[in-house]
């Protein structure tokens, strides 16, 4: 060996001691019978290079003193290497490792109990996986052992930082089942409000259903795609198109609470600051595909200002009166308060709080979208009692439209829109017309005054309306002029009554003023035209025969046809 060679290979020796010496003493963390143990806490990151896991324990110290430590993993991605030493003198020996709280596309274990060969396993997202929806792998150690545990984590981005626990098998697999059943449960929600939603839309148009919808449907493939369903359901793995439904959950929650909250009207700058970050939300949505380690990171960005401002325009519009906005602003809060445990950790700002920060956020997601429906209904329930006083003033402004101001009783235009509709009817030709001028009104006003004259008018009136006893509508047409629309059957009891009305009439202190009336009938004519013609014809030659033959006049009002 020559002298420069010699040189090198000792100085390569005296390095290795030199790292061996500074190798941290492992510290072994106990095992809990009763709780998971977080081996982040204690375990290290390591920068994972091309060199592969050591064959034994006794090589390990070595093997990672050649690694170069970090603090955490970054957000955007890379290559791992974690370890932690455990000690188990719990009773137990059936264990699992459970990699969690981010997405991690490959993640292999070595576990090496003494002088025994490594136990192994894989698992994360292209994984097939012992426990559904979760990263855990089976392992044994025996009671009184000690363990190293060595994971190698390759992902093209993290969500959060991941956390790394092991816990008994049996507890693993109640929290599996336990937490499983809540994702599925709202997941279940979520698509089930969505579909009727959509339905609800094509019955009423109503945009706000639309939006709020295509919402939920996005939530619902969003978070699937988060708790990898399609990957452990169909076998699909795209991780590309995962965060793909958060932009546009950003973009439909935009539409419908400017929809919802009527912002355009009531608050347009709010309105213009949401399609403003919509557009944002449509020009990063292609960072899926192009740029997959940063898709996550921006997704959170637009979600944040998307939730600021739905939050704010909720205030605002409660604010100002409107009271759809409480359910509104419930449903938001519902959503923002896990989001304000979770959202820090997507940006890499803090540690979880949580152990499944995932299913916090869907289950908030999921109050989320039931206090937003509530609040669709309660807004259709304003709306149902908006319209129904809009309809009550509707009718009151027709009856006022159809009532005369002095009598009370139906005016022109409600008898020209009945005779209308009773001339059109199938039944016209049984329909009998009374047209009536009250004589003596103008002397009556010249003489002694028109609150007199209109006395008489509300007398004459209130006489007229007894005639709704045999199901007849009377009218004012105006000045000294009245209608009745009934049934000929009631021919001779009208007769009748027109005497005993002129006769009240003097009785009451109006003497001088008369009635002249004329009947015609539905089987006389073919149009409501010819019907007033006939009874303002014969309505007139009764009011000339009073005037010249009195005596005959008389004979109108006996029981005959006039």
């Amino acid at each position: 060996m020559t002298r420069p060679a010699l040189v090198a290979w000792i100085a390569a020796r005296l390095w290795l001691l030199v790292s061996l010496a500074a190798a941290p003493a492992f510290a072994q963390t106990p095992l809990s019978p009763t709780e998971p143990v977080e081996l982040t806490r204690s375990g290290q990151f390591y920068l994972a290079d091309a060199t592969e896991e050591p064959p034994d324990a006794d090589r390990l110290a070595e093997w990672l003193a050649r690694k170069t430590p970090v603090d955490h993993v970054s957000l955007l991605g890379g290559r791992y290497w974690f370890h932690a030493t455990v000690r188990n003198d719990a009773p137990a020996t059936q264990w699992v490792i459970d990699p969690h709280a981010s997405l991690m596309e490959h993640v292999g274990g070595w576990v090496y109990v003494g002088a025994q060969p490594p136990q192994t396993f894989v698992t994360g997202y292209h994984a097939d996986t012992p426990y559904m929806l979760h990263y855990g792998s089976d392992i044994t150690l025996p009671r009184g052992s000690s363990a190293h545990v060595l994971l190698r984590i390759d992902s093209r981005y993290f969500a959060r930082l991941p956390g790394i626990d092991i816990q008994t098998r049996a507890d693993y697999r109640r929290i599996v089942i336990s937490e499983n059943v809540l994702a599925l449960f709202a997941l279940g929600a979520l698509l089930t409000l969505a579909l009727y939603n959509l339905f609800m839309f094509l019955g009423t148009r109503d945009k706000a259903l639309l939006y709020y919808a295509l919402y939920l449907l996005a939530a619902t493939a969003g978070w699937g795609l988060t708790f990898h369903l399609p990957a452990q359901w169909l076998g699909w793995h795209g991780l590309q198109w995962h965060y793909l439904p958060f932009f546009l959950m950003v973009v439909f929650n935009t539409l419908f609470y400017i929809e919802f909250l009527q912002l355009r009207e009531a608050a347009p700058r709010l309105a213009w600051a949401g399609y403003a970050n919509l557009v944002l939300a449509l020009v990063l949505l292609p960072s899926c595909f192009i740029a997959t380690s940063w898709a996550h990171t921006l997704a959170t960005i637009t979600i944040t200002i998307s939730l600021t401002l739905a939050l704010v325009a909720g205030l605002l519009r409660l604010w100002s009166g409107y009271l759809p906005a409480r359910y509104f602003l419930a449903a938001f809060l519902a959503l923002l308060l896990p989001a304000l445990v979770i959202l820090p950790a997507n940006l890499g700002l803090s540690q979880d709080m949580v152990r499944n920060p995932e299913l916090i956020t869907l289950l908030g997601s999921t109050a989320d979208a039931i206090l937003l429906a509530f609040a669709l209904a309660d807004k259709i329930r304003l709306l149902g009692i908006e319209k129904d006083g809009y309809l009550v003033q509707l009718h009151r402004a027709l009856d006022q439209a159809s009532t005369d101001a002095l009598t009370g009783i139906g005016n022109r235009h409600a008898f020209d829109r009945a005779l209308s509709a009773l001339t059109a009817a199938d039944s016209s030709v049984g329909l009998m017309l009374v047209m009536i001028d009250l004589d003596g009104l103008k002397r009556i006003n010249d003489e002694r005054g028109h609150a007199h004259g209109d006395a008489l008018l509300c007398e004459f009136s209130r006489q007229l309306q007894t005639l709704r006893d045999h199901d007849m509508t009377v009218f004012r047409l105006g000045g000294d002029e009245f209608a009745v629309l009934g049934d000929m059957r009631h021919e001779d009891e009208t007769r009748r009554d027109m005497r005993r009305f002129e006769e009240r009439l003097h009785a009451a202190g109006f003497e001088g003023c008369g009635i002249s009336f004329g009947i015609a009938f539905g089987s006389e004519i073919t149009s409501s035209s010819q019907l007033l013609i006939h009874a303002d014809a014969r309505m007139y030659r009764h009011k000339s025969t009073k005037r010249d033959a009195p005596e005959s006049a008389a004979q109108a009002f006996n029981p005959r046809r006039a």
